[in-house]
């Protein structure tokens, strides 16, 4: 483990893989340039802003990996006829994908923070930002895993490179931000990085909480029905006064209900649990991995 750690490192600098670290800090600079001030503003935005950035966690993590076991499986076949370890090699891998994901979600954290204006308190650590680079660190470095499950499956860099964007689709598809999903497809959401990277997000920014697009527009649709407006033309202004206030106030609350879900709730237990799911399965990946390997000899490739 320790010589192929070694070798790995020592690959990275000698044929430029900081290139996949410039990767993550280019898509982190277009996407909070394309944010904005509008997160953490209404509850909308916010939710498909995490989206975005959940979607770009994935693909950065992925594309760290997916190529790199399939193009050495030649020497992995020959290695483990003389003795090499399986574990010892993924164990390698690991922890190298590891420092790489965490010099990537750190990158990401800093641009995150110059260009929008995220939150300062965080749940679990206390600071947003620490919550917020533990969150991108399990997103990516899951994506960066299941991308080494995948490497270990296909039988080229070729194959690796088609399977990469149809992995891409589903965890987009099934992540649950673009349309509901019921039956089968909420068990297939079920097992998506992305629909699990999304909640931590949308729970540490205490989306429960923020205003809603749909808010405003009820209460400016409801400031302008006829019935009021000639309601207001006899009641004498006091009156007028505490009727409006009375019917904003319950209407912000019937669509703060409306609007309120239970899966956001503002509690570090919930991304405790998340966080947790996200481990859980990259220790999946991880095993996938392993066992695909073990059964290299028998490659006829």
């Amino acid at each position: 483990m320790k010589v192929y750690t070694g070798r790995f490192f020592r690959i990275f600098i000698h044929e430029k893989g900081w290139k996949v670290l410039i990767f993550a800090v280019i898509i982190s600079f277009l996407l909070s340039a394309v944010l904005g001030s509008s997160m953490f503003q209404v509850k909308e935005r916010t939710r498909e802003g995490f989206f975005a950035i959940v979607s770009s966690c994935i693909w950065i993590g992925i594309f760290n990996s997916i190529q790199t076991i399939c193009r050495e499986r030649e020497i992995i076949k020959r290695e483990h006829r003389t003795g090499l370890h399986i574990t010892s090699y993924v164990a390698a891998h690991l922890i190298y994908q590891a420092a790489i994901c965490a010099v990537q979600s750190a990158a990401m954290v800093v641009i995150y923070y110059i260009f929008t204006p995220f939150p300062k308190e965080g749940l679990v650590f206390g600071i947003f930002a620490i919550d917020l680079f533990v969150t991108f660190f399990l997103i990516l470095y899951a994506a960066d895993v299941l991308g080494l499950a995948v490497s270990s499956l296909v039988k080229s860099t070729t194959a690796a490179m088609t399977v990469m964007p149809f992995i891409l689709i589903i965890q987009l598809i099934f992540s649950g931000s673009i349309f509901p999903l019921t039956g089968f497809g909420k068990t297939v959401s079920d097992l998506t990085i992305s629909k699990w990277g999304q909640r931590v997000l949308c729970i540490e920014a205490n989306l429960n909480e923020l205003p809603s697009e749909l808010l405003d527009s009820e209460l400016e649709m409801l400031s302008q029905m006829e019935l009021i407006q000639e309601a207001k033309e006899i009641l004498p202004a006091e009156a007028v006064e505490k009727i409006d206030t009375a019917v904003e106030e319950e209407l912000q609350k019937f669509l703060h209900d409306y609007t309120y879900r239970k899966i956001y709730e503002y509690e570090a237990a919930e991304v405790l649990r998340r966080w947790g799911l996200l481990i859980l399965y990259t220790l999946i990946y991880a095993a996938v991995c392993v066992i695909s390997l073990e059964f290299v000899d028998r490659d006829k490739r």
